[in-house]
């Protein structure tokens, strides 16, 4: 009889347990369907806590940023200079941007010989007799800032040999009034310099009308 009695339990016991697993399964589908809506629910609410948080929170103005800007690294002559404890002259000093120079150009004012070279120069610098060791791009620049560029270029050529450079002046596309400005001013600078033989403007593959090709006179060699 004892044994009975225990046998009786232990089936009451696996039916109860067989009943809540068949509960369990049965609800497993709906807890299943819940939960994606419970998992889509935070981001609403983060959203929400972050607005709130927020409102407390006060700009930084435009005035109180504070902007750190690269230290502009002087050219290689005012490097040298300053290492030997010189004091360069700049390189458009006396050099001025006005003057009448259209009786000294010819070819419809695209070149420019000077009186101690050959006549043909110019035309020869066009047809690529000198290969162009070196290249200035003003576009950009306001007009004292390419004086400056074009003329301190040209020293630092002719001190390392140079002797045909390539300066890109633009044809004014982006200029006021769409004016070539820095196309006279350029003719204007070089025929001062008393270093430029010669100026031609540049062949269409090499610029054209934006471009001009310089001969300087051979210096003795890089400079020490």
């Amino acid at each position: 009889m004892r044994g009975s009695k225990v046998g009786v339990a232990d089936l009451k016991r696996l039916k109860k347990d067989l009943q809540e697993e068949r509960e369990r399964a049965a609800l497993a589908p709906q807890r299943a369907a819940a939960a994606p809506a419970r998992a889509a629910s935070p981001p609403e609410d983060d959203l929400a806590a972050f607005k709130r948080s927020m409102k407390s929170v006060t700009p930084i103005r435009h005035a109180e940023r504070v902007t750190h800007k690269p230290a502009a690294e002087p050219a290689p002559a005012l490097r040298r200079a300053n290492a030997l404890g010189e004091t360069p002259n700049r390189a458009d000093a006396g050099v001025s941007d006005g003057g009448e120079i259209t009786h000294l150009l010819s070819e419809a004012g695209t070149a420019f010989v000077r009186g101690d070279v050959a006549p043909d120069t110019a035309r020869n610098l066009r047809r690529g007799q000198w290969r162009a060791g070196a290249e200035l791009d003003l576009h950009g620049l306001r007009v004292e800032q390419a004086r400056h560029a074009l003329l301190s270029f040209l020293d630092e050529c002719q001190e390392h040999g140079i002797r045909c450079v390539r300066i890109v002046h633009g044809k004014g596309y982006n200029s006021e009034g769409l004016e070539p400005v820095l196309k006279d001013k350029a003719r204007t600078w070089l025929v001062q310099k008393a270093e430029v033989m010669a100026f031609s403007e540049a062949p269409e593959r090499e610029g054209g009308a934006g471009a001009l090709l310089v001969l300087l006179r051979q210096s003795e060699g890089p400079r020490k």
